[in-house]
């Protein structure tokens, strides 16, 4: 079972750290960029990973 509330807490954590990282210059972005849809991959990514963890 999907826990969705971990999801969002780490999508809204990694969206912080990509708008931090396009702030300070370290990130390009293009007028097609995205964030949102970056940070639900990486969340998605960094979810499966926790879950593999805990099992």
């Amino acid at each position: 079972m999907i826990n969705y509330i971990l999801l969002y807490k780490i999508r809204k954590r990694v969206k912080r750290i990509i708008k931090d990282k396009i702030e300070d210059e370290e990130l390009a972005t293009t007028e097609k960029s995205c964030i949102g849809c970056l940070a639900d991959d990486i969340s998605w990514e960094i979810y499966y990973l926790l879950k593999e963890n805990q099992d």
